[in-house]
């Protein structure tokens, strides 16, 4: 008898990806000449969903565009992906303006476009009850969609495993009022780890009115015990990207202390070994991501952690993450930029 087949459903962005190549990143009030300028796909969700099938498994991305963007769905469909599920809308295409410096790091402003259209939402809520989501075994959200095309798919989806990238970050309002209770898996960068915190700790703090949360310098592991003690996130699995130190894991299942005198424990990985220079971070962030969910999606569409998923199970996860995140930032681009599994697995052979 034959494995069931995992299938992860993207509601997100995509977007016309407009690169600026500069010395260094524009300050204000200046003026500068670009070298280089080219013109890609890109948007999170896109992006996403395309390092989950160039790490072997199957996506399903719900995205809207312009009429201005109908070679985006060439492009995504020769990355593995059925643009059919792309509708077209009267809005414009959402675009990103991307400023990568010489030392590969980048700058972004999103025009989110017709990635706000909530045409997708319409068309699922008209088919009735039983059958508001697509069927699929993962969700993965971001958050350049509309707020209410995210929070439809957590409400409507069933018996899905829920993976929410929160970038960018949602309003304060947005943090305190979210469902947490129905993400699975958190992936968060070091910066929107202490934003969520700030956010859900004030909620539940007594602060003098009009004042300032004071600057505390937090070490990692710090940031991580506090965040995961938020109410928010009692259940919920927190992965935290860290750059050039890797990823740090906190898994309730394997990490939660069982006693009052116990401290919490983490997993972390190291960053990947580089064989080339920095040339572009902008896509390592949703290549980490998108690897990440094919990894749990490789355990079958009901597997859980702590039960089919065991914490060495996770740890290859992260190790191949982290891997193809570090062979992501040695090219140019965003999908462009994605290795394939089978290069993975070659440079992991080789390491």
């Amino acid at each position: 008898m034959s494995k069931p087949t995992s299938r992860c459903a993207v509601r997100g962005s995509i977007n016309t990806d407009e690169y600026f190549y500069v010395k260094s990143s524009v300050r204000t009030g200046e003026t500068i000449s670009s070298h280089r300028y080219e013109r890609r796909v890109g948007g999170k969700g896109a992006n996403q969903a395309i390092a989950i099938v160039k790490a072997g498994g199957v996506a399903d991305f719900y995205g809207t565009i312009g009429a201005d963007g109908l070679w985006v769905k060439k492009v995504v469909s020769e990355h593995g992906l059925d643009d059919s599920k792309i509708i077209v809308s009267d809005v414009p295409t959402g675009r990103a303006i991307i400023q990568i410096a010489n030392n590969g790091e980048n700058c972004i402003i999103l025009f989110p476009g017709a990635n706000h259209s909530k045409m997708h939402e319409e068309g699922w809520a008209s088919r009735g009850p039983e059958n508001k989501f697509p069927e699929c075994s993962h969700i993965l959200l971001q958050n350049e969609i509309h707020f209410e095309s995210t929070l439809y798919a957590l409400n409507n989806s069933r018996n899905a495993t829920t993976i929410y990238n929160p970038s960018p970050m949602p309003s304060v309002d947005e943090i305190r009022g979210f469902p947490w209770n129905k993400v699975d898996w958190l992936i968060v960068n070091e910066g929107e780890a202490e934003d969520l915190y700030n956010a859900l700790h004030e909620a539940n703090s007594v602060r003098i009115a009009g004042s300032s949360p004071p600057e505390i310098s937090r070490s990692h592991h710090e940031l991580l015990v506090l965040l995961s003690a938020q109410p928010a996130f009692l259940t919920t699995n927190i992965i935290c990207t860290l750059g050039k130190d890797g990823v740090l894991a906190f898994i309730p299942a394997f990490h939660r202390p069982k006693t009052a005198h116990e401290t919490p424990s983490f997993m972390q990985l190291p960053a990947a070994t580089l064989q080339g220079d920095v040339r572009d971070t902008t896509g390592a962030g949703d290549c980490f991501a998108g690897y990440f969910v094919q990894g749990l999606m490789e355990f079958g569409p009901h597997a859980k952690v702590g039960r089919e998923i065991s914490e060495q199970d996770l740890a290859r996860i992260l190790k191949t993450c982290v891997q193809a995140a570090g062979m992501c930032v040695e090219r140019q681009g965003t999908i462009d930029s994605i290795p394939t599994r089978a290069e993975v697995d070659a440079r992991m052979a080789d390491t």
